[in-house]
């Protein structure tokens, strides 16, 4: 089976579209190809040789047609495309190549990130969400099969598409994740994060929290890497550090590449979500809870509905609501003062990645799902 994966928006080496799916594929025998908007070099995943054509345009129109060009070059049995914008190609490749299968997969809640996104218009930002949601829609109709990274985000195609959906949950690779112990030299900071930092992340629960251990003499110290809203983002957060005093608790150093984040995770003692109860994250699943678990860390997480499923408070993690600085300040100063605990329920949280929540159990699921649909 010759499988190619298609991006015109993310990076070709994208945790998601790249390590968990692509090369993993790859490494169990199959022919993989990825069109991207970048070259690379891989002994597993070959690159289209349009990459670097697509790379070089910045039209979005312009941009889908290479990608289309180059998707029927390769004369695949399964195309499967990352981007709402390549739905397009997508109803195309079905017309032009009908013995292939074509399968979109949907990272996110699009619709809901719409109503977040600060490059749109607040005016305009209910009408682009249900413009996306149409879109999305016709595509669960029309194309062979739908992927989505979490339950919640399925539940949009099931109405349209009951028999061709399958949850793809980005669960850690355990090559990567789990193949070195964590020693106590591994250890600098109390608290972790990685992923999104700004308001809807819950990153100023996270401050006002520390502010409020300060004022109990009590002083975490964090680290964080990932991205903002921009260097306005950035400069928004940073104020926020420093209006606290904690500028000399929290170390930032943005986005970081997938292959240093077990790396970076292990050099605390306990993971964050704070994620907020916005549209968005009320249907997904945070990968970078698993990848804590997978190096070993309890975790303390907000209370949101696509979380609940696999945090058992007390066993491997705690729960807080997701607003409450004052509750995430007693969760981190309960594990803090208890390091038995804290190593009891990172162990449990690891034994079910190694056990279940793993990609490689998810790749698995894929390619049964590709042999359904073809």
């Amino acid at each position: 089976m010759r499988i190619c994966h298609m991006t015109t928006v993310h990076r070709a080496k994208d945790t998601r579209i790249f390590y968990r799916m692509a090369q993993s594929l790859a490494r169990m025998g199959f022919s993989v190809v990825l069109v991207a908007p970048e070259t690379f070099e891989d002994s597993l995943v070959e690159a289209s040789s349009w990459n670097e054509r697509i790379a070089q345009t910045t039209w979005r129109i312009p941009r889908m047609c290479l990608a289309l060009r180059a998707a029927l070059h390769e004369h695949a049995d399964i195309y499967h495309f990352h981007d709402p914008e390549l739905i397009p190609v997508g109803l195309a490749l079905t017309l032009l190549r009908p013995s292939s299968a074509v399968v979109y997969d949907v990272h996110e809640d699009y619709p809901a990130m719409m109503r977040v996104k600060h490059w749109i218009p607040p005016f305009l930002r209910p009408l682009v969400a249900g413009l996306v949601n149409i879109v999305n829609t016709g595509a669960g109709k029309m194309l062979d099969g739908i992927v989505t990274a979490d339950p919640f985000v399925q539940q949009d195609f099931l109405r349209v598409a009951p028999k061709k959906t399958l949850v793809f949950h980005n669960f850690p690779e355990l090559s990567l994740f789990c193949s070195t112990a964590r020693r106590a030299s591994d250890v600098h900071a109390d608290l972790v994060y990685v992923g999104g930092i700004s308001e809807r992340a819950g990153t100023f629960v996270l401050l006002d929290a520390l502010a409020l251990l300060a004022r109990e003499g009590i002083y975490p110290t964090v680290r964080l890497a990932g991205y903002t809203d921009g260097q306005a983002g950035w400069a928004t957060v940073h104020d926020g550090i420093c209006q606290r005093g904690l500028e000399k608790q929290i170390e930032y150093v943005g986005r970081i590449p997938a292959s240093q984040v077990p790396e970076w995770i292990r050099s605390g003692r306990i993971g964050l979500v704070t994620l907020q109860p916005i549209a968005k994250f009320l249907k997904n699943i945070p990968s970078k809870l698993f990848e804590y678990w997978a190096c070993g860390l309890p975790v303390i997480v907000s209370d949101l509905p696509p979380i609940r499923g696999f945090v058992s408070h007390g066993d491997n993690g705690l729960l807080f609501q997701a607003t409450s600085a004052s509750e995430l300040a007693q969760a981190i100063q309960q594990l803090l003062e208890q390091p038995a605990r804290c190593d009891a329920m990172g162990n449990h949280g690891q034994q079910q990645v190694r056990e279940t929540w793993n990609n490689d159990c998810q790749v698995k699921e894929l390619i049964k799902f590709y042999e359904y649909i073809r």
